[in-house]
């Protein structure tokens, strides 16, 4: 819980301790410790109890020893405003929270709202989940905070249009809670976009940047594409890329055909349709991407398939492509897929070895991520799992054929008496029968 500089404040490792003992227990060690403090994190789950006049109190006192990285992660906060503290901390360099949506008996707000005031001179680093950020909070934000670099939001984007800033190099928005306008990026310095639930015609870009890695992955709006987007332009010398959505694919199928090559692409992800019956996108991409090592495929899951999807009216026909470093192609796809066979087969075709193609289900992906684990780790479970279960098997079988053989030779025991007793009744009739022989010599 606490060592060098850091305090890492965690209740599920206390959960069999009353929270009343445990509050003490983080007062006693605050009160302790009165010197500079690095790291302060705060972590309840969802079902925790939890007393919010003692989180302001340890956050209180974190920001009152210039924390620098302030991590608070709980859920169901009582008040509609965060703790106006947080946001005037000078010495704080990463922030991130996520403390629930707003209280139940706010009819007014979804999530929970920012200060009014705002100064994080040495803010680099920010992270909001279940945080109301319209443009002027933003703006405020970024202003305020001369060093911020990275700017992730979690269902955090109310009404946010506009994204300015000229030192920004990162940013994270994922899933939206409220608006219907687009979002205009000007961030000339960004290296790394990830966008999660926004329609790709929602979204424009002004003093565009040249990304080095970026994650798309769109609402799905339908088979068409109207917009001009100029994704490949601003994604073309980017090493990682990750494009899905059935937009995406509209938007790539006019956008690919006159598009330049993708020299320093290494890592491509793509999908989010039916790769059955349209590997076109596919594979224009791998013709402009000769560098590349690792494709994944994300086949569309089998409960969203979209109304009239049929084969592609792009040829693909006669179309090759030469991808001499490529090692790994993982094709996602659910169990009840029957029909991922024909687009394992079609990446065969186009001289990909069997050996380099792996089969994921998102079943297991889902699983996986419920239980905390890497896939490589719930891998290992399992199998650790089946051979335990295996083991236990043969154990139970081993018991049973033991007890059968028991039981065969108990019978063969009481055999054995009831044959003996059988002799012994004999043997008596025998001499019965032979006094009464004697009995009737004598007689005669």
């Amino acid at each position: 819980m606490e060592s060098n500089g850091s305090i890492h404040i965690d209740y599920s490792k206390y959960e069999h301790w009353k929270y009343e003992k445990f509050a003490r227990f983080v007062n006693n060690m605050l009160l302790r410790r009165d010197t500079y403090l690095h790291t302060f994190k705060l972590h309840f789950k969802h079902y925790h109890p939890v007393n919010f006049k003692d989180v302001r109190t340890w956050i209180g006192h974190a920001v009152k020893h210039n924390v620098k990285v302030l991590d608070v992660n709980l859920s169901g906060y009582d008040k509609t405003v965060l703790p106006r503290c947080i946001f005037t901390c000078r010495s704080l360099q990463e922030l991130n929270l996520s403390m629930g949506e707003a209280p139940e008996d706010d009819l007014e707000h979804e999530g929970l709202l920012l200060p009014d005031m705002i100064k994080l001179p040495s803010l680099k680093r920010l992270t909001l989940c279940d945080v109301e950020v319209g443009d002027i909070c933003l703006m405020q934000i970024i202003a305020r905070s001369p060093l911020l670099e990275d700017v992730h939001l979690i269902n955090c984007a109310q009404y946010l249009e506009l994204v300015d800033s000229k030192v920004l190099k990162r940013l994270t928005i994922n899933g939206c809670i409220g608006g219907d306008k687009g979002l205009t990026i000007a961030a000339p310095q960004l290296v790394h976009f990830e966008c999660t639930g926004w329609p790709l015609e929602d979204i424009s870009w002004r003093e565009r940047p040249s990304l080095e890695s970026a994650h798309i992955d769109t609402l799905c709006s339908g088979r068409t594409f109207d917009g001009q987007s100029d994704l490949t332009g601003i994604v073309l010398h980017a090493k990682r890329l990750a494009l899905c959505g059935s937009d995406i694919k509209a938007m790539l199928e006019k956008e690919l055909r006159s598009c330049p090559v993708f020299d320093n692409l290494v890592t491509l992800e793509i999908g989010g349709w039916c790769l059955t019956n349209d590997l076109y996108v596919v594979v224009r991409f791998l013709q402009l991407s000769p560098r590349l090592e690792k494709l994944t495929l994300r086949q569309r899951k089998l409960n969203k398939v979209t109304k009239g999807e049929g084969a592609s009216s792009m040829p693909i026909a006669g179309m090759t492509f030469m991808c001499p470093l490529l090692e790994t192609v993982i094709i996602q796809c659910s169990k009840d897929d029957d029909e991922i066979e024909k687009t394992v087969n079609a990446m065969v075709g186009y001289g990909i070895s069997l050996e380099k193609i792996q089969v994921i289900f998102y079943e297991d992906i889902e699983r996986a991520k419920r239980w905390g684990m890497s896939l490589e780790q719930m891998k290992e479970h399992d199998i650790l799992e089946k051979a335990r279960k295996e083991k236990e098997n043969q154990e139970r079988l081993g018991n049973s054929k033991a007890g059968s053989d028991d039981s065969d030779d108990d019978n063969d025991e009481m055999e054995d008496e009831d044959d003996e007793d059988d002799e012994d009744e004999m043997e008596d009739d025998d001499d019965d029968d032979d006094d009464e022989m004697d009995d009737d010599d004598d007689d005669f």
